[in-house]
């Protein structure tokens, strides 16, 4: 019983200091993430990178929240799980380190992946407004559609780095895009067909009545 307790003391003993630094760590990687979520937020809303996106009508691609918060979050936890990887390998066991590393690896990663995924959504925004403000008649169901693209894009790019396969959705956004230009073929066809409508039967009546004099 008592090399038991032996056992078990030195055992705690031996993993007590790193589970005390690991905590540590932990709550330095949460305060610093709050302060650099801080001194971002307060850095890009200075630079009016918000009322740039307020203006330009972008808000919308963002769930209608500041770009500044938005940043701010990101950095935030993103710099807590460094941290938080730091402190499962100040821990020092090996099937702790394993199991965590892989779930933190996979976190970062999203996080990453997440950035991605939301700049698409900002590029495709912007360029759908500036399709729209053309004037053109199609310019709304044109502005939709390339919109939906670059997002599809993104989210394509924000699954490869979280090294899922992609090749199903790749293969679906060739076909919809396929899709998309012999659509788009058909229409400009028509207008054309439309427009030169006129043109065509005065062409042909001329035709009609040189053929008479003959």
């Amino acid at each position: 019983m008592e090399q038991i307790i032996t056992a078990m003391t030195e055992a705690v003993a031996l993993v007590l200091p790193g589970l005390i630094w690991a905590i540590i760590t932990i709550l330095l990687g949460y305060v610093v993430g709050i302060a650099a979520k801080f001194i971002l937020t307060k850095l890009i809303s200075k630079m009016g990178v918000d009322d740039w996106f307020e203006e330009q009508n972008l808000l919308g691609a963002v769930g209608n929240k500041n770009v500044s918060e938005i940043a701010g979050t990101i950095i935030k936890w993103y710099i807590f799980f460094i941290f938080l990887k730091q402190a499962v390998e100040i821990v020092n066991l090996m099937t702790l380190n394993e199991v965590l590393g892989i779930w933190l690896f996979y976190a970062i990663q999203i996080i990453i992946a997440g950035v991605v995924v939301l700049a698409g959504m900002i590029i495709g925004r912007y360029a759908r407004n500036a399709i729209e403000a053309s004037g053109h008649s199609l310019g709304r169901v044109i502005g939709l559609v390339i919109e939906l693209m670059v997002i599809y894009i993104a989210v394509v790019m924000g699954i490869n780095v979280i090294d899922l396969p992609t090749q199903l959705l790749e293969m679906v956004f060739l076909i919809a895009f396929a899709g998309v230009v012999i659509a788009a073929a058909l229409a400009i066809g028509i207008s054309f067909g439309l427009a030169l409508k006129e043109e065509a039967r005065t062409i042909v009546k001329e035709l009609k009545g040189t053929e008479k004099k003959k």
